[in-house]
């Protein structure tokens, strides 16, 4: 069985009116720029591997919807470890609405949404190294000894990923994050605020 090195597990939530499908793209562009997907790949890498939507009858709940991604990638595309990367997406109160945008009017959500970000190292994935004869005696000091530089690297790699993933995902929703902002923000963020 394969190592797995816990990285980071967090959560965004969001309440208001949102693009779901531009926020949709927009994620999925961002996993393409930080390396867990590939762009001409198309339907080969398709990371989607649960949804569920439920629609009810009561108007006040609406829809909710459930997404699961999973995803991962491996620097230097070494077969010893891969960093894998799993977001859940939640959607609940879920009702089509339409806003007026630039003068236009553009469909949009208005609901909650909650998504999970979660980043381990997995070392070892496909167990060559366990089910070897003989590098199954070296498999505990190789990660604990040798590799122990590199495999704190790659969690740190993992720690970054999931806090860009995090970043972005607040900087589409508007809500103050702790990572440096792109630019000035000329009013103040929707959401959560920090006492002074």
């Amino acid at each position: 069985m394969s190592i797995k090195i816990k990285g980071l597990k967090t959560r965004m939530k969001y309440s208001g009116i949102f693009d779901f499908k531009q926020i949709y793209r927009d994620i999925k562009e961002k996993l393409t720029d930080l390396g867990y997907m590939d762009s001409k790949a198309g339907a080969k890498n398709m990371m989607e591997t649960y949804y569920s939507e439920k629609r009810s009858s009561d108007p006040r709940e609406a829809k909710t919807m459930w997404l699961w991604w999973r995803t991962e990638k491996s620097e230097e595309n070494s077969p010893f470890y891969v960093q894998k990367m799993g977001m859940d997406f939640h959607l609940r109160y879920i009702k089509d609405v339409e806003v007026m945008l630039d003068g236009e009017k553009k469909r949009a959500q208005q609901g909650e949404i909650e998504i999970w970000v979660d980043c381990n190292l997995i070392i070892d994935p496909d167990d060559q190294w366990k089910n070897h004869w003989l590098m199954s005696y070296f498999l505990d000091f190789m990660v604990r000894r040798i590799w122990r530089k590199q495999r704190e690297s790659r969690k740190n790699s993992c720690i970054t990923d999931a806090l860009k993933m995090q970043a972005f995902c607040k900087e589409s929703f508007e809500i103050l994050h702790f990572m440096p902002l792109k630019g000035e923000a000329f009013y103040d963020s929707m959401g959560y605020k920090p006492r002074p």
